[in-house]
């Protein structure tokens, strides 16, 4: 814990902890924004890696939020978007024609696609909101 001292105990700028030893601004800040640039470099590697631990060569690796639905894939989930809270639905069936939506808040957004083509739909809202994300085999 740091305690500023009144005038004439320490130089203007610098800090004295509670056992006596100074410590000026310069390096307590300099210590305290190389902790934060460490912190949040290691968030940006962490959110940033992608495994291919449950990929299988015998079939197509797919991402995570992926799965079988409806004869086809289906990829749905939520995440950052600028500021924003991010919605998306894409589906994929390989025979028929198909549709994905997704909705959160207000906003919502259905997209249709040809046999064997993705349709991608994606919306976008405030972070208190819920993604709610849909899929048509046969639209």
């Amino acid at each position: 814990m740091f305690f500023v001292q009144g005038a004439g105990a320490a130089r203007s700028g610098e800090i004295r902890k509670k056992n006596g030893e100074i410590m000026t601004m310069g390096s307590a800040s300099l210590k305290i924004a190389r902790a934060a640039s460490v912190a949040s470099l290691a968030v940006v590697m962490s959110a940033g890696i992608v495994s291919a631990a449950n990929a299988s060569p015998s079939r197509e690796a797919v991402p995570a939020g992926c799965g079988s639905a409806g004869g086809g894939t289906w990829c749905h989930g939520s995440g950052s978007d600028g500021i924003w809270k991010g919605c998306y639905s894409n589906y994929n069936h390989p025979k028929n024609y198909h549709s994905s939506t997704a909705a959160i808040g207000a906003a919502n957004d259905k997209r249709y696609a040809s046999a064997g083509s993705w349709s991608n739909a994606h919306a976008r809202a405030g972070w208190a909101y819920t993604c709610y994300a849909y899929y048509n085999p046969n639209a």
